[in-house]
């Protein structure tokens, strides 16, 4: 494959996984439809993706042994985010959780300010108001009451997104891991935390009247396992190791439509002027973030020793 073809697929990867991911909540829900799993669904699935995973991890294994603790806990950790977001869209209303989750870019604006003492630019600080303002929005157009999160799955959306820019922040700093085992870590650091909140949140729960569904089930934990947790983000790893900064953090705010206008049309949920205000607003802050001048990857480093 040319260098041409070669960045044109890496264009369609990062443009097509973000919008899946946005309607994650689909097959998600559909599974807690047929077996009332709660996270315990989400377990099921990382397990799936782990097995796939686990013979490419061990084919790059050295890349696993080279690797420094923080590089393997960061990629660990943005697993243990993606949990909380899986979670979150189970227990909470999706186009909230979504746009929670995705206020990522204020979060990472103010860890490279306050933990790595990097200079930040005015449009930077833009785009920290402007996503508190579109968030206030949503949650006030999801409530008659004080615009803060509500739900349990609305904390669990919040505090994925600060853990995924947690995460992502290590990662870029010290992860040099291929796609493969970079995923495969993922996924493992997604189970253990997953399994964790499953034993907080309580044993499953069926509605009275209905029983699990194995036969619906099974076949969608293991399409989601392999096609959205395995497959899909491996691809958006390996695409993230071609493109910009920039144009990936553009390419990932189509999570954010996807996931609020297929919730509008398809949960059934309210979704009114303040809300599709609030998160045009979230979208244009992430827009900002991503296209204003990024931190050099030494000076990151710098900031922290």
């Amino acid at each position: 494959m040319s260098e041409l073809a070669t960045r044109n697929t890496a264009h369609s990867v990062a443009l097509l996984v973000p919008v899946m991911w946005g309607l994650y909540w689909i097959p998600a829900r559909y599974v807690e439809a047929s077996t009332g799993a709660g996270v315990w669904g989400t377990v099921y699935v990382v397990i799936v993706a782990c097995v796939v995973l686990a013979p490419a991890a061990w084919r790059y294994r050295t890349s696993l042994y080279s690797s420094n603790r923080y590089a393997l806990i960061s990629t660990g950790l943005g697993g243990a985010s993606f949990t909380l977001y899986a979670a979150g869209l189970l227990y909470g209303s999706v186009s909230v959780v979504v746009v929670l989750y995705y206020l990522t870019p204020v979060w990472s604006v103010l860890i490279a300010r306050l933990w790595l003492k990097q200079e930040t630019s005015l449009i930077r600080y833009a785009a920290i108001v402007i996503g508190i303002v579109g968030i206030f929005l949503v949650l006030k157009g999801n409530s008659t009451g004080i615009p803060l999160p509500h739900e349990v799955g609305d904390w669990l959306g919040l505090g994925g997104g600060i853990l995924w820019s947690i995460a992502s922040t290590g990662i870029y700093i010290h992860s040099r891991l291929d796609a493969y085992s970079s995923n495969f870590i993922f996924s493992v650091g997604a189970f253990l935390s997953a399994v964790l909140l499953a034993c907080v949140m309580g044993p499953p729960i069926l509605e009275t009247g209905h029983s699990i569904d194995y036969g619906t089930g099974i076949p969608a934990i293991i399409i989601i396992g392999v096609g959205w947790w395995a497959v899909a983000l491996t691809g958006f790893l390996w695409a993230a190791r071609l493109l910009e900064p920039t144009r990936l953090g553009i390419f990932m705010m189509t999570e954010v439509a996807a996931g609020a206008v297929s919730a509008a049309l398809f949960a059934g949920e309210p979704y009114g002027v303040l809300m599709l205000v609030g998160t045009v607003l979230v979208v244009v802050a992430g827009l900002m973030a991503a296209a204003s001048p990024s931190t050099p990857r030494a000076a990151m480093i710098a900031g922290i020793e």
